[in-house]
C-alpha cells in the first residue's frame, strides 16, 4: 500500500452490494492478519510496556472482526446462513452427535 498517496485506496465509484460485501471480507482478512502480527510482536518481545500497547491493539483489531461480521451478515443474507450453518455444525460435533 502506498501511504504517500493520500487517494490510493480510494474506491473510484460507488459499490454495489455484492462488492461491498466481498470489501468487507477483505476487512475482515485484514484484521486477523493485523491480530496474527501483533500478537507475534507480543510473542517476540519481553518488554512489558510494548506487550500491553499490542495486545490493546490486537485486542482492538479482534473486536472489529466481529462487527464486520455482523455487517457481513447484514449484507449478504446467504453468507449468514452459512455462518449460522457453521456454528450449528460446530455445536454438534463437540457434542458428539
Amino acid at each position: 500500500m502506498d501511504f504517500s498517496n493520500p487517494f490510493g485506496t480510494m474506491v473510484p465509484r460507488k459499490m454495489n452490494a455484492g462488492e461491498l460485501a466481498r470489501a468487507i471480507m477483505q476487512d475482515i482478512a485484514a484484521e486477523l492478519d493485523a491480530v496474527a502480527l501483533y500478537q507475534a510482536h507480543i510473542d517476540a518481545t519481553d518488554d512489558e510496556q510494548a506487550k500491553k500497547v499490542l495486545a490493546h491493539a490486537r485486542d482492538d483489531e479482534k473486536e472489529h472482526v466481529g462487527e464486520f461480521l455482523a455487517l457481513l451478515e447484514i449484507l449478504d443474507p446467504k453468507q449468514a446462513e452459512y455462518i449460522k450453518k457453521g456454528k450449528v455444525e460446530i455445536a454438534e460435533l463437540l457434542e458428539g452427535k
